[in-house]
């Protein structure tokens, strides 16, 4: 970082100090344990509230080029293949293969012209209806659960598949897609792509990465966003809400309902009963209906994945998941009881997300996957228990400044049903070793 660059970012940490009087009179206005005054209804009813479109955005692409692949993160690039999916014309949903993991990845090593991933599994009737494509679904029930993770497109063929790795299912229809548009929108000059090798068994048939990588550190502005936001947004009836001044955290109810929120960590915990508005519902529309509630004001925030009956919903930074303690930049939403008439809600999350990015060139180097699981291998892990790897941004405070954080790239492992930072996961398997 040179000299330029060190006066910006102490310019900016400057301005964010001097605004930090101004911030703190407005977390003591939202915060205090009083009755809301009338206006905060129709401040709540200005929130614009977040497209699905937005928040359940596959989140890679990955295309193929002369028989070599190349995955982008690129969130324009993404939604705007999005669109001409979208206007595309299909036909009726069949299933290619049921249970067999043979034939699952006989199929998925089959040549493709692009794909999108997922995370985190995701329901198919929820893709559809998110981003209004007509397939007709009339060789299945409604019981059916129909979820994949991974959409292939092949223009020769004329399919999209769409594949389970959960449960070894691959489902497929004919589609008549703009072939020239997806591959214009594929080779902009402005679009990033990574360079990676195909998929081993290892980490679920995963791409990848070839070549170590480059990967710019980040810092953003920290904003705590007001409780009312969130008080709004959660609670089925807002004009009902009572404080509880014998608590030692802000605590907010109304009836069975309830919304704390820890005063030295900013963490927030809710819980409630949900009310549904339409008869059609899967955990993913129960969940992003607390979510799309927050608008924009808590960030780029995009569905992640799913584990059983809790949704994760985390912060992106071109293109890339952010990680943190303390729910910072996330927002977990579990359901349970879902199929009855009373499901229950829990939320975790935190009134801190980030803001304002301020400049910065320095750059971190990440190994490639092969060395990574070289490494993780050799430290004791078990092949068969990495589930996922996927590069993210971990959120590290900064001592001394309380209005800025980095975000710093690393890898992260899905290990044991559990995301570790590649350290932490070293550290975990070193004691494993010694016990």
């Amino acid at each position: 970082m040179n000299l330029f660059e060190k006066l910006i970012r102490a310019g900016l940490i400057i301005m964010v100090l001097l605004s930090l009087y101004f911030s703190t009179i407005i977390w003591i206005s939202s915060s205090v344990k009083e009755p809301r005054p009338e206006t905060e209804t129709q401040v709540a009813a200005a929130v614009k509230e977040r497209a699905a479109s937005d928040a359940f955005l596959p989140i890679r692409l990955v295309r193929t080029k002369e028989d070599a692949f190349f995955i982008s993160t690129s969130e324009s690039l993404i939604a705007s293949v999005q669109r001409v999916i979208s206007d595309s014309s299909f036909g009726k949903l069949d299933t290619l293969v049921k249970s067999n993991q043979e034939e699952y990845n006989n199929h998925y090593l089959e040549k493709n012209d692009f794909e999108l991933l997922y995370e985190g599994e995701f329901s198919l009737r929820e893709y559809l209806s998110t981003f209004d494509i007509d397939i007709d679904l009339s060789a299945f029930s409604e019981d059916d659960p129909l979820v994949f993770s991974r959409i292939q497109i092949n223009y020769t063929e004329g399919t999209i598949l769409f594949f389970d790795l959960s449960n070894w299912n691959v489902y497929t229809t004919h589609i008549s897609i703009n072939k020239t548009a997806v591959e214009q929108l594929l080779d902009k000059e402005s679009v990033a792509y990574f360079s990676v090798a195909e998929r081993t068994v290892i980490a679920e048939k995963q791409y990848y990465m070839v070549t170590d990588l480059r990967l710019k550190k980040y810092s953003y502005i920290l904003a705590s966003q007001p409780v009312s936001l969130f008080r709004n947004a959660f609670f089925n009836n807002s004009e009902d809400v009572h404080t509880n001044d014998d608590s030692k955290d802000l605590l907010y109810t109304s009836g069975t309902e309830n919304l704390r929120v820890e005063e030295k960590t900013n963490v927030l915990y809710f819980n409630g009963g949900l009310e549904r508005t339409a008869e059609e519902h899967t955990i993913y529309s129960d969940s992003f209906e607390y979510v799309k509630k927050l608008g924009g004001n808590i960030g780029n925030v995009r569905y992640f994945d799913r584990s059983g009956n809790r949704m994760t919903y985390r912060t992106f930074v071109e293109g890339f998941p952010v990680f943190s303690e303390n729910n910072k930049g996330q927002v977990k939403v579990a359901v349970d009881k879902q199929n009855t008439d009373q499901p229950n809600v829990t939320i975790n999350t935190s009134l801190d997300m980030i803001q304002v990015p301020i400049p910065s060139e320095e750059e971190v180097t990440l190994m490639n996957t092969s060395d990574l699981l070289s490494e993780l291998v050799y430290a004791g892990a078990d092949e068969n228990d990495i589930q996922s790897l996927i590069i993210g941004y971990t959120w590290q405070t900064i001592e001394g400044i309380t209005q800025v954080v980095d975000l710093t790239p690393e890898w992260y492992i899905l290990y044991k049903d559990q995301w570790y930072p590649e350290g932490e996961l070293l550290e975990k398997l070193a004691t494993m070793e010694v016990e």
